[in-house]
């Protein structure tokens, strides 16, 4: 009896449906089209409250079956499942309805959405208890499947996106079998374009695609064949494991498939709620981490990835997130902040390298968008777009996985060289640095170029970052990022004692490498094209090959021609790069080369930094190989321009400089100057004093390394003393350019003369036997100077030989000193000392210079006669011993003058090319 009701109710609902019907056509006759659709709207409505409500009741509605939809008038209308677009409440899914949505109205997809959500909750944990029934997810299901096939079926969405559909999607002709195709134009807008109601709608069917593959029209019909081919041991009762399974055998999957698949990745980018696999391993840190982040806009996702290296993090949800991220750097539109927020900025800079993925078939592009964008940076208009690329260049520093090129370049070398290096925290991209000469020609050059890429900022500079968190915050907190200005921070306070072990090995690290060749230095790079262009040219083009590395060719060139640097900033940045090769001979590439052998057997043991490698390679000079003697020798004649560039010199003279020398400008060899004229003064440290006496000598065997001289001297040099010149450069004349130049000295330029006169005085004021531009004198030290004080190390004191030999030259003695002592004595006098001794000088004129000097000297002067010398008259014996007195008395009296102008009491300068004499001078 009561199945005989329920069968009666059925029919009198269908006949009020028929009615309902033809009521309609009546009805709509004569109406504009809005009119017809406010019309049919609320017909169906009307129709769809009848079923609800026997929904409500428990009724069979077999009587309503033939219920139809035409919302959306671009595609075939379509029969409603169950008469009102729900699961039915009597079916399969009556109990599972009673249990989890019994406060759900039917009708319209609601109770399928409750019973959905769910199965969501399920599938993330977070239910306990009774599950839904097997035969519930198999109705489920099917009524998912039909309603995908024609967007009238699914009466809310129809609604929500008709306005939109009749915008963007009405230009193509739907018919029964393609019906489902509307959806898929929607899906393929970006969901700015949509209206929001739309936009909320698609994403809810996007959402139920991504949860079964079958859902989906496109992927169910391009996919079937790959899926059972591929794909069959999938467990299809878990949430996007079929998907991920073709994703996961990408490689394998056949063309109209792989773009289903690309699709349904650039929709995954969106939202991580699209991707089950991700959402299910990560639902539990989305909790944890992003409780307060808004879905969507890729938003979720980035929260993700900023909180994926924290203790708490799950290892199950990383290594998923990463699996994408890895994904999204293979194609610009699997990142949805690249997708959407660079789309000016790619039409503008990157449109050739974008429309070549666009011709190219398969699954991603080698990332040729990516790496364009990353390349042009500067010149990216977007403020989001730069933020989007900026934080894609971190994720390459931080892991190769995220450089899809340099990955799949280097993917054999990895097997050979890192198999077992744990990917992350750039550890497989350092491995492949430590075998740089062992990497395949096409990995060596990906590498290269990512190297170059990520040199302009400390935070794609993973290694570095993570090693001077501390020091960045303590020296660095104020300096903003970008254009290597922090990374040039850290390396002026590498010698900071706060800074750590850690923090300065990659800080050395990491100048290693841009060392290697000048691409790779950021900010030499930038600071001087200019100068590369018009000074070494054939350097630059030497090594511009794809692959090809510099070696420090380049930057040696524009090393070794400083002086005709035009630009600022690229001085400095070369200047910078010949401090960090003095303090580490690795740094200078050609150097460490040439000299590997020697450092090896000589200096082994040796520390590297603090420039103590090149000490050690100095004090074995005589064993050097030819190479490393050639290279040692031009490093040390560029050190002699500056004291900041002779790291022993400077440690040992810091206070010394900052007491004798604070107003003396560096460069040009200035402040090495001023401790030579200050180093017999009281307060003088020994060991300073050690060193400027060693550097002093050194600089008598070669005249190039005391930078003055050659500068000053250059032109004399080269046609005065060319022959001297050459035996020095072949290894075979210690000191003799030197020599010759005092041995020419009346004929030399005056700038020269001034020099040259300035390194003799040096010489003798810190005599010592056997060195090269005094020992002309050594005889005459020893039988003249015998009684000299010595200070413990053995040699004399300081200036006391300069002083002895002086007073010989003026006072005379029972034999005169040897000519060549004479003549480098009276080449260190004053220029008003030496005029006295030329031959040509009268004696009216020694005698009018001498009262000049002594005028000069504060010496008072008694008024004669106005008759002058002229009215003496001598003859004979008396003439002579007259003349020879007189001489006495003018060389005293011009010694005791020089003594008063140039003593302790007399001003003291250090301006360049300042001449300095010192008590006991001539």
């Amino acid at each position: 009896m009561s199945r005989r009701l329920v069968l009666l109710s059925g029919l009198l609902l269908a006949l009020l449906t028929s009615a309902l019907a033809v009521s309609d056509d009546v009805k709509t006759k004569g109406l504009t089209p809005a009119e017809k659709r406010k019309a049919k709207d609320e017909l169906l409505a009307s129709k769809l409250k009848i079923v609800e409500a026997a929904q409500r009741e428990r009724k069979d509605t077999m009587g309503l079956k033939n219920m139809t939809s035409d919302i959306v008038e671009e595609v075939p209308e379509a029969e409603l499942w169950n008469g009102d677009a729900d699961v039915s409440t009597v079916g399969a899914c009556e109990h599972d309805i009673d249990l989890f949505c019994a406060k759900v109205e039917p009708g319209e997809g609601r109770l399928a959405g409750c019973l959905s959500e769910q199965l969501e909750a399920q599938a993330a944990g977070d239910t306990v208890g009774r599950a839904v029934s097997v035969g519930c997810y198999e109705e489920l299901s099917a009524f998912m499947l039909d309603r995908a096939t024609n967007i009238n079926k699914d009466v809310p969405l129809a609604r929500a996106c008709r306005d939109d559909i009749k915008k963007h999607c009405s230009k193509k002709k739907y018919d029964r079998d393609n019906a489902a195709d509307v959806l898929d134009c929607l899906r393929r807008l970006p969901k700015k374009k949509l209206s929001d109601k739309c936009a909320r709608r698609v994403f809810e069917e996007e959402a139920e695609e991504a949860k079964d593959w079958r859902v989906d029209p496109g992927l169910h019909r391009k996919c079937a064949q790959d899926v059972q081919q591929l794909c069959g041991d999938a467990d299809t009762e878990q949430e996007g494991a079929v998907t991920q399974c073709l994703l996961e055998r990408i490689g394998q999957v056949s063309g109209p498939c792989v773009e289903e698949l690309k699709r349904v990745e650039k929709q995954r980018a969106e939202d991580v709620r699209l991707d089950r696999t991700l959402f299910r391993a990560c639902s539990a840190d989305v909790r944890r981490f992003c409780k307060d982040e808004e879905w969507g806009d890729g938003k979720m996702e980035d929260c993700l990835q900023d909180h994926r290296h924290k203790d708490e993090f799950s290892q199950r949800c990383r290594q998923a997130l990463e699996a994408r991220m890895a994904r999204e750097s293979s194609d610009y539109q699997l990142d949805y902040g690249l997708r959407e927020y660079c789309e000016e900025d790619i039409e503008k800079l990157c449109k050739k390298e974008r429309d070549a993925i666009e011709l190219r078939e398969g699954f991603a592009a080698d990332a040729q968008v990516i790496t364009c964008l990353e390349t042009k940076r500067d010149k990216i208009r977007g403020e989001r777009c730069r933020k989007e690329i900026h934080r894609q260049m971190e994720h390459e520093a931080e892991d190769i996985r995220f450089d899809h090129e340099l990955a799949k370049a280097c993917h054999s070398d990895v097997r050979q060289h890192c198999k077992d290096v744990v990917p992350g925290s750039a550890r497989v991209i350092g491995c492949l640095g430590d075998h740089r000469a062992d990497l395949s020609k096409g990995c060596a050059a990906k590498l290269f170029e990512h190297d170059q890429r990520l040199a302009e900022d400390i935070d794609f500079k993973y290694p570095l970052r993570r090693a001077c968190v501390v020091e960045i915050s303590i020296f660095c907190k104020d300096v903003p990022h970008g254009h290597a200005r922090v990374v040039r921070c850290l390396q002026d306070n590498m010698e900071d004692e706060e800074m750590s072990q850690e923090c300065r090995a990659e800080v050395q690290k990491d100048q290693l490498l841009g060392s290697r060749d000048f691409r790779l230095n950021y900010r030499f790079f930038k600071a001087c094209s200019a100068d590369l262009s018009q000074l070494c040219a054939a350097e630059v083009k030497s090594c511009s090959g794809p692959g090809q590395e510099c070696r420090g060719v380049v930057a040696g060139c524009l090393r070794d021609r400083l002086d005709d640097v035009q630009g600022e900033e690229c001085r400095d940045e070369v200047f910078h790069v010949l401090r960090m090769q003095v303090g580490d001979y690795q740094a200078d590439p050609q150097l460490a080369a040439a000299c590997q052998g020697d450092v090896s057997m000589h200096c082994k043991a040796v520390a590297e930094a603090g420039g103590r490698v090149h000490d050690c390679l100095r004090q074995h000079w005589e064993l050097l190989s030819s190479g490393c003697r050639d290279q040692e020798r031009k490093l040390s004649i560029l050190q002699a321009r500056d004291v900041r560039l002779r790291p022993r010199l400077r440690t040992a003279c810091s206070e010394e400089i900052s007491v004798f020398c604070k107003d003396v400008q560096p460069g040009r060899g200035r402040l090495y100057r001023c401790l030579v004229d200050n180093v017999g003064k009281g307060g003088f440290g020994v060991e300073c004093k050690q060193v400027v006496l060693d550097s002093t000598a050194a600089s008598q065997a070669d005249y190039r390394l005391d930078y003055a001289i050659g500068a000053a001297c250059r032109a004399d040099v080269d046609s005065q003393c060319g022959a001297e010149k050459q035996q020095l450069l072949a290894g075979q004349g210690r000191g003799v350019v030197l020599q010759c130049l005092v041995a020419k000295f009346r004929t030399l330029a005056d700038g020269c003369q001034n020099e040259v006169s300035r390194a003799a005085r040096s010489a003798l004021w810190t005599y010592k036997e056997g060195a090269p531009l005094t020992e002309v004198c050594d005889a005459d030290v020893k039988a003249r100077c015998p009684s000299l004080p010595r200070m413990e190390s053995g040699h004399f004191r300081v200036g006391a030989v300069g002083q002895c030999l002086s007073i010989q030259v003026t006072q005379g003695g029972a034999e005169p000193l040897s000519p060549g002592c004479k003549e480098l004595v009276l080449a260190a006098a004053p220029r008003d000392a030496r005029a006295v001794f030329d031959s040509s000088m009268s004696l009216e004129a020694a005698a009018t210079k001498v009262a000049q000097i002594a005028h000069a000297a504060g010496l008072s002067s008694a008024s004669g006669p106005a008759g002058g010398i002229g009215a003496i008259t001598l003859t004979g014996w008396v003439a002579f011993v007259a003349v020879c007195a007189l001489v006495a008395v003018v060389l005293g009296m011009l010694g005791f003058a020089v003594w008063r102008y140039f003593g302790a009491s007399g001003p003291q300068r250090h301006r360049y090319s300042t001449v300095v004499v010192k008590e006991g001078d001539v």
